[in-house]
């Protein structure tokens, strides 16, 4: 037997609806209540109904202020006053003199009042003694407790009738002393209470579950967060307070079960407000599971549900897999919810979704006409879920056509194009790509096109470029599979698909990353090559079966291959280099070496020319494949004879394939053949005819390269670049990089960061003392380098804020070689001994002219920077 659902419940409690009949038989039920049950009234009650006559309210004496002039005047200048719904003021007004207020005794006591105490429902009544021990029972406080408190309230208004008397008193001393009197009295209560009204200092809980102790630990945790200040019972929540408003209620529903009462119809609302929001950046993915959940606990706890509630909990039993039942919750509340202003659109548009989805057509359409035609303005896309269903039904998509052209004649010049990607995106998920394109064609073109049922396109749309927008806007989308459907569409009707729009699809899935985009992308891919190949078998078809042979390809048995088992699909687009470059990229972040091998093979074969990438993903490939010597003699071929011209990245990877970049554990020995290969890629880098083509490569070339040649410990060459890199790049240290080359990031073992940064990403308080002293030892540098200026050139040294961008950056350049000679342990030695090292290795870095030959015809000619704006 299935679990009992809502739909009953809502069905009965939603409904106030009663016949005619039985109305009638209620009316017309005679009172006949015996004469005998009636109870005589007695004189004494008589008198006491009598209404006393009412005694004037004496008039306050002038000078004496009251409650509210007093609250006003301790609110007076208050830095945050609170606001007066959710405070309990700090003051409650006595009672004027001659009042009554003895409410339980008549005019002359003739009416006596007993008091009882009972120990809960059932529990045994207890006899009070007098009205003090009621107002003890009922307010928690003893009668010496309110008399303290009467008697303080009393003394704070005789304190501000005093104040207020000082401050009318001719003369300024008087006055003065009054106003400081008030300040201290106002600092003292805003130091007593924390800035809050009240005698707790606290906000009260007006979100509160009572009725369990502190031990059931859930609940109490449930109302710690209710109490919060954070807890906003009004506007916007925030994504922590959906989250954690699920987390603490779920931990509580099992303790909560035990008495429900004990929930307040506050916290039900606050509950369902939150869990219910969805838009305004908030993410709530589990809304309606979670008001199911909750609508269920209500109906627990007698809480009767609003309109909009019961609507709500309907599609939430719907999503979670009651559908029978929701509907019938739906049907039953036709005479309460249907009928209701508030929510007849809604209640109808929830009836063409759940019967649409459903199956049920018939139902859905009769919902959708009612909603059409009543009185309320019509909404036509409430056939939207219609034409889903339809379009989904083997048979009924020509009935799903009618209803799309329906809704287009109702919407007229209102119709957006989210509308027709939807109806598109509809059509697509059936199947139905001519319905698609014939909706596409409604949307781009004023004049009317059919396409539907046709073999051939008209001349508007069966070409590339009309139809090479859809695909841009699918694949923009994320409907890459009906991109493909679309591309299958175009071949099908004699339109190939041009290269662009393959590679850009194949780069979608790619991106997603799955296993089964990344099967659907390689398919289509190699698909493409072999069309590649197909191209030059034909070209040269002497050669052409040896050329397959070579590939490792057989031309009989991959014809068949490169069928779509589902759609018939043979890819008839050629494979260009950027086909070419999408795979190798991917192989090598994927490390399928021998892909990227087998790849380069086929290229050569497909007679497609490499570029740079190719040739960076290759070396890539190898140096990821610990082949870093195969990788330099790839990098010598390919730029020697092949004649690639290699770009920045192409030496940003190869001076990430050294071994002091790679390795976890460095060896002393490929460490010492690292320094030999870190001065030949910094020569080749010069003498490349490259330039700069991103700020990002800009910070990553020069960060990389000195931190090579600092881990190799090749501080001279250090040296040398800093200063070639200064002439060639135009790059000045920032201060970052002085601190972490001063604290050794990524010069120690243990670090295979290629970025340098080494273990200093990690939080801790080893690495804290070491920026800590990486810093003073570079401002320790930068006062001894002013020194040294000032004492050349006899000026005093501007300061800080005066500096000129080109001073800044030459004081950088010469804290940067301060710094190199420190770590090498050569900072005293004299600059003679130093030149003759700094020029063997400018000689064999390939920058001597840059360097040390002021040839400013080098440095014009080797500059990288171009016209990027750095």
């Amino acid at each position: 037997m299935p679990p009992r659902t809502l739909a009953f419940d809502l069905g009965r409690r939603g409904s106030n609806y009663v016949c005619k009949s039985c109305l009638e038989s209620v009316r017309s039920v005679p009172n006949n209540t015996p004469p005998w049950l009636a109870r005589p009234v007695s004189n004494a009650a008589r008198r006491a109904a009598r209404q006393p006559p009412k005694k004037k309210t004496p008039k306050q004496p002038e000078g004496v202020p009251d409650l509210g002039t007093l609250q006003k005047m301790l609110l007076e200048d208050y830095p945050h006053p609170p606001s007066t719904s959710a405070t309990t003021p700090l003051l409650s007004a006595p009672p004027a003199p001659g009042t009554n207020t003895d409410t339980d005794t008549g005019k002359g006591g003739e009416l006596d009042v007993n008091y009882f105490e009972q120990d809960g429902p059932g529990g045994k009544l207890r006899r009070l003694r007098d009205k003090e021990e009621f107002a003890e029972v009922s307010t928690g406080l003893d009668a010496e407790i309110s008399t303290a408190i009467t008697d303080l309230e009393h003394k704070m208004l005789r304190a501000a009738e005093m104040l207020q008397r000082m401050e009318k008193t001719p003369g300024g001393h008087d006055k003065d002393r009054a106003e400081e009197l008030r300040r201290r009295f106002k600092r003292s209560l805003r130091v007593q209470y924390k800035g809050k009204i009240g005698p707790e200092a606290k906000k009260p809980q007006v979100l509160h579950i009572t009725g369990f102790t502190s031990r059931q630990r859930a609940v109490a945790i449930l109302n710690a967060y209710l109490a919060r200040d954070s807890v906003t019972t009004t506007g916007v929540p925030r994504q922590r307070d959906v989250t954690e408003s699920w987390r603490y209620y779920s931990a509580a529903r099992r303790t909560l079960s035990t008495n429900w009462r004990g929930v307040p119809r506050a916290v039900w609302n606050f509950l369902w407000r939150v869990l219910s929001w969805e838009g305004d950046g908030i993410e709530n993915p589990h809304r309606l599971s979670h008001l199911y959940v909750l609508a269920k606990d209500m109906q627990a706890a007698g809480v009767p549900l609003r309109y909009s509630q019961q609507l709500v909990t309907m599609e939430a039993m719907f999503v979670e897999g009651w559908e029978k039942e929701a509907i019938e919750a739906w049907k039953k509340a036709v005479v309460t919810l249907g009928s209701k202003p508030e929510v007849f659109a809604e209640y109808w548009e929830l009836g063409v979704r759940m019967c649409s989805q459903h199956g049920d057509i018939d139902r859905a359409e009769r919902a959708a006409e009612t909603l059409l035609r009543s009185a309320q303005p019509p909404n036509p896309r409430v056939l939207m879920p219609i034409i889903e269903a339809t379009a989904a039904k083997h048979g009924m998509i020509e009935h799903a056509w009618e209803t799309y052209t329906h809704m287009r004649t109702l919407l007229g010049e209102t119709i957006t194009i989210e509308d027709h990607d939807a109806v598109i995106a509809m059509f697509l998920a059936a199947g139905h790509v001519d319905h698609a394109l014939q909706a596409f064609a409604d949307m781009m073109l004023s004049k009317s096109h059919d396409v539907i049922g046709k073999g051939t396109l008209p001349m508007a749309i069966g070409n590339h470029f009309f139809l090479g927008k859809w695909l841009k806007r699918l694949i923009g989308a994320g409907d890459l599979e009906g991109a493909y459907k679309v591309v299958v569409y175009m071949q099908a009707h004699r339109v190939t698909p041009a290269p662009i729009q393959l590679n850009g699809l194949i780069g979608a899935w790619l991106r997603r990353g799955s296993a089964e985009d990344l099967e659907k992308a390689d398919k289509l891919a190699w698909g493409m090559i072999r069309a590649r190949l197909r191209f030059v078998l034909l070209r040269h078809h002497r050669r052409g079966q040896r050329l397959f042979q070579k590939a490792g390809l057989e031309p009989d048995r991959d014809a068949g291959a490169e069928t779509d088992a589902e759609t018939g699909y043979v890819c008839r687009t050629r494979a260009t280099v950027e086909t070419f470059c999408l795979l190798a990229e991917n192989y090598c972040s994927r490390r399928l070496h021998e892909r990227v091998k087998n790849l380069f093979d086929v290229m050569r074969q497909a007679e497609t020319v490499p570029d740079s990438f190719l040739m960076n993903q290759l070396i890539r490939s190898y140096s990821n494949n610990r082949e870093a010597d195969v990788a330099a003699e790839l990098y010598e071929t390919m730029t020697k004879h092949q004649h690639i011209t290699p770009d920045g990245h192409t030496f940003l990877t190869l001076f990430n394939s050294l071994s002091v970049n790679r390795l976890v554990q460095r060896d002393p020995a490929l460490t010492h053949q690292d320094i030999p290969a870190a001065r030949h890629f910094f020569h080749e880098m010069v003498t490349a005819n490259w330039t700069f083509d991103s700020p990002e490569l800009f910070v990553q070339l020069p960060r990389t390269i000195l931190f090579s040649f600092h881990k190799t410990k090749d501080f001279r060459g250090m040296i040398v670049a800093a200063r070639a890199m200064r002439s060639l790049f135009g790059f000045h240290p920032p201060e970052a990089l002085l601190i972490e080359l001063a604290a050794g990031a990524g010069s120690g073992a243990g670090t295979g960061m290629g970025m340098g940064v080494g273990s200093l990403r990690v939080r801790s308080k080893g690495n804290m003392d070491r920026l800590v002293r990486a810093r003073r030892t570079v401002e320790m540098l930068v006062h001894q380098c002013r020194n040294a200026l000032v004492a050349m050139t006899g000026r005093p040294h501007p300061a800080e804020d005066d500096m000129t961008e080109e001073e800044r950056a030459d004081e950088q350049c010469e804290v940067l070689e301060m710094l190199i000679l420190l770590k090498a342990g050569a900072q005293d030695m004299p600059a003679e001994e130093v030149r003759p090292l700094l020029e063997e290795a400018a000689g064999e870095m390939g920058v001597w002219e840059v360097v040390f030959g002021g040839d400013r015809g080098a440095v014009e000619r080797l500059r990288k920077i171009g016209n990027m704006v750095v």
